[in-house]
């Protein structure tokens, strides 16, 4: 079975239209015909009788039943069929993500019953879903500051709140393993352009030698800047997206090791932006 939560699965409900019993436009006829395509499952079939056995309804069951890599394909599909963009569906697409890349292994750094930092990352996924549903972008990424500092916190990473330098404006910073890490962060719809990461080496590059640096980017970069960053100079900072936040608030690995092992390919292969499936020593 999956292991989409009770929040997540309110998300997708609200996006699909779920409340008196249909998943978006469709039919009885076309909605078990897109599942079929989608998933390779007869929707109809008695394993997915739920209460009424309207379409939401059996929607929820398969949910229940099939794993998680079966239900991340068809929720990206339906999202797909959709056609919209919108803060809930960009929350829905980072749900998707985690589903998709799910790692089944016990979040590293962490105790075993180290209670603390599971509520407390429970609490920062829910006030994550809020600020990716928030209208007011520039409010939501304002909020973002606060938000990041308090998972720095909950994994005592000494976070300093955000403070302005003659001239420049700086996010946020945190120390790991002794190093000293400037922080940069963006909510935006579009994968971010060259401009802004140079801007952040620029900032990094102002302090010193020592000084460090993570791009948060919830929507990723463009591969132009992705390949422009690297030319000419030696990348100082490298970049953490939405799906990385997720699996850090799904306790599918801890930041602190999802720092490190960026530190690492960064050093050893120059890598600014590397999918958390690649995440592997």
């Amino acid at each position: 079975m999956s292991d989409l939560t009770f929040a997540e699965k309110h998300k997708f409900e609200q996006v699909f239209g779920m409340g008196s019993g249909y998943v978006l436009n469709f039919t009885n006829r076309t909605f078990r015909e897109f599942i079929q395509d989608s998933a390779g499952r007869d929707i109809d079939d008695s394993r997915y009788d739920n209460a009424s056995n309207s379409k939401a309804n059996r929607l929820r069951m398969f949910w229940q039943k099939e794993d998680n890599k079966l239900v991340g394909k068809l929720l990206s599909d339906l999202l797909d069929y959709l056609g919209e963009t919108s803060p809930k569906t960009e929350i829905c697409r980072l749900i998707v993500a985690r589903l998709l890349g799910h790692q089944t292994q016990a979040p590293l750094d962490q105790p075993v019953g180290q209670l603390p930092v599971a509520k407390a990352l429970a609490g920062l996924k829910e006030e994550f879903f809020q600020l990716a549903a928030e209208k007011d972008r520039n409010k939501a990424g304002l909020a973002l500051e606060g938000f990041l500092n308090r998972l720095f916190e909950t994994f005592q990473l000494h976070p300093r709140q955000p403070y302005r330098v003659v001239g420049e404006q700086i996010d946020g910073a945190f120390e790991l393993d002794g190093h000293n890490y400037l922080v940069e962060a963006k909510w935006v719809a579009d994968p971010l352009p060259e401009a802004d990461l140079l801007v952040f080496r620029g900032k990094i590059e102002g302090k010193s030698t020592f000084t460090r640096g993570v791009f948060v980017a919830l929507n990723g970069i463009s591969s132009q800047a992705r390949f422009a960053i690297t030319q000419g100079k030696a990348p100082s900072f490298f970049v953490i997206d939405g799906h990385d936040i997720m699996m850090i608030l799904s306790e599918a690995m801890s930041l602190p090791e999802l720092l490190r092992r960026r530190v690492r390919l960064l050093a050893e292969e120059g890598r600014v932006c590397v999918p958390f499936s690649e995440l592997k020593l």
